[in-house]
């Protein structure tokens, strides 16, 4: 005959013990990122500081991202600064001007100064993958220091994973991208710090005819899986043509605020000749502001 005890006559309190240690146990192994990854990463009155090279430059004049954020989360009233720059790495290379690589360095966190963000999303990898092994073995210790130094300056930063363009034919370009991608997996997963990641793969229509950079419809579409990341909510932001316009004119202005054409003449080797105008840049600064209030108002 079967014999059916109870559970406090089946289990001495040693043996109860254990299995509430290993329920515990259990309990603290599971993986809650999943519940964390809905939580947007941006808060209301952010000021996002976009990191980053020809990709995010070339962001600017689609004005796609922000439209996307602003018009999902007009309240928050978020302001966007884009610090991309053409040919740009994780060393500020291109940024050095007429310098040597370090001035180019530190020149980048001078930028990120300017801009002022609470949030910098680091959108590097994407130089490096094309530049090929040698820049990629390169990587993870510039992408460290960045990010030794960001964080000196107490800024939240978020990674942005990188992602192919079909039209490079650098010589293992698929494996340096996917050694890139995995270290900054590997970075964010010791510093803890939240990564953007997307699967989107552009369409002909989506990339220009090299297809080496996103075309106009590509950035609305990668727009989407980024502005769910960063604020959530759903894309609203398609037909609305004067949001876009409002950021891209914000956007000329603070180009013009932290890389004035001329600062050959204004700051660097020729400063002696028209350097006195450089007290004019500041006065970028409140038509910027104003530039947000109207992209905020549009957004609505």
């Amino acid at each position: 005959m079967l014999r059916v005890c109870s559970l406090p006559n089946c289990l001495s309190h040693r043996h109860l013990t254990i299995a509430l240690a290993v329920f515990c146990m259990l309990i603290n192994c599971l993986d809650l990122s999943s519940a964390k990854s809905d939580e947007p990463l941006l808060r209301p009155n952010d000021r996002l500081a976009i990191l980053g090279g020809t990709l995010v430059e070339r962001m600017q004049s689609s004005g796609a991202l922000e439209a996307e954020i602003q018009s999902r989360r007009p309240e928050w009233k978020i302001a966007c600064r884009n610090l991309g720059w053409s040919g740009d790495d994780v060393h500020g290379l291109a940024r050095k001007v007429f310098d040597n690589p370090e001035a180019g360095f530190s020149r980048l966190l001078k930028d990120v100064q300017t801009a002022d963000p609470t949030v910098v999303l680091v959108a590097y990898g994407f130089a490096e993958a094309s530049d090929g092994p040698e820049a990629v073995d390169r990587f993870e210790g510039g992408l460290n220091r960045l990010l030794d130094e960001l964080q000196k300056q107490k800024r939240r930063i978020v990674l942005l994973s990188p992602f192919a363009m079909p039209g490079i034919r650098a010589q293992g370009y698929d494996q340096s991208i996917s050694r890139c991608q995995q270290i900054i997996g590997a970075i964010a997963k010791r510093r803890d710090l939240p990564v953007i990641t997307t699967n989107w793969v552009p369409e002909p229509e989506d990339v220009t005819k090299a297809g080496l950079h996103p075309s106009y419809l590509g950035f609305t579409h990668l727009a989407e899986p980024l502005a769910t990341q960063l604020v959530g909510g759903e894309g609203k932001s398609v037909d609305n043509a004067a949001l876009r316009t409002e950021i891209v004119t914000k956007n000329q202005l603070f180009f013009h605020r932290y890389r004035p054409q001329n600062e050959t003449y204004l700051f660097l080797f020729r400063k002696h000749e028209q350097g006195n105008n450089a007290s004019e840049i500041p006065q970028f600064d409140p038509l910027i502001r104003a530039a947000d209030e109207r992209i905020w108002a549009a957004a609505k």
